[in-house]
């Protein structure tokens, strides 16, 4: 087992702050970020508002069973990106769990927010501490992921081409459902397209309008060094996995580069 964090509770403990350590065991999160008050307490309060905990790290790290607008997508349509589902599926607030697409959306947001606030708390100990540098880099995966979502999974149609002459609309293509964090290339096609038919221009500005994702990876590299862990396991596997697709779609968006300003924006020292 790779983690040290867990004893009787799902989250780590304030040793002297008996309030904080009582709020996190009853799960009053709102409570415990009220209270708590070193980094790691006030950290895994946010860890556990944002819809983490060991417990449904350990039981659906594989994600939800895939829907079967996924498992049955037409043809037409590319090799889907599922991470960020995994992600929203632990979280709670995956297609299975939560069926309406705009409070997936809004759950989405909150998540988001809850772990760059966790990830903030905890950037501050991960050098002296290996489980808040394990809780960091998890903290920054999951936003990481939300974040594509929101980026990418938000439109109202997919493309194969940058001028999207050949416009799939997710009402007439189920696989397309908002905010269920399986990505398809013509999701990301179609986002490009929202900054131009450029290519050279769209890809930088896609890459400029990923600058967070960028700061994410440099964060994930640094917090799984300095946990010491492995990725190899189911339950942390999501974190090498999360990075190696991310990091595969800026590789993609670099190639397009004609000039140095864009490939500056398509850079990432994490990758």
């Amino acid at each position: 087992m790779i983690f040290g964090v867990s004893s009787c509770s799902d989250l780590q403990k304030e040793s002297s702050n008996s309030a904080c350590n009582t709020a996190l065991d009853n799960q009053d999160f709102d409570t415990a970020i009220s209270v708590c008050t070193s980094s790691k307490g006030k950290g895994d309060a946010y860890m556990g508002k944002g819809g983490f905990n060991i417990t449904n790290l350990l039981n659906n790290s594989g994600g939800e069973t895939t829907p079967s607008y996924i498992a049955n997508k037409d043809s037409k349509f590319g090799t889907v990106d599922s991470n960020a589902s995994k992600v929203l599926y632990i979280i709670g607030t995956a297609q299975s769990q939560v069926s309406s697409a705009s409070t997936r959306a809004t759950n989405i947001q909150n998540a988001k927010n809850a772990f760059d606030n966790a990830s903030s708390n905890f950037s501050g100990i991960i050098s002296s501490d290996k489980d808040a540098a394990l809780m960091y880099t998890f903290a920054n995966v999951f936003a990481m992921q939300l974040g594509q979502v929101i980026f990418y999974d938000s439109l109202d149609y997919a493309c194969e081409q940058i001028a999207c002459s050949d416009n799939y609309t997710d009402a007439s293509n189920t696989e397309l459902v908002n905010y269920d964090g399986y990505i398809f290339p013509e999701d990301q096609m179609a986002k490009r397209n929202t900054y131009g038919t450029n290519v050279d221009t769209s890809a930088k500005l896609t890459c400029s309008g990923l600058d967070k994702t960028i700061t994410y990876i440099t964060r994930i590299t640094d917090g799984l060094t300095k946990s010491g862990s492995s990725t190899s396991g189911s339950s942390t596997s999501i974190i090498s996995d999360s990075k190696t697709a991310v990091c595969a779609s800026f590789t993609t968006l670099y190639n397009l580069c004609s000039t140095d300003a864009c490939r500056t924006a398509c850079t990432t020292s994490g990758c």
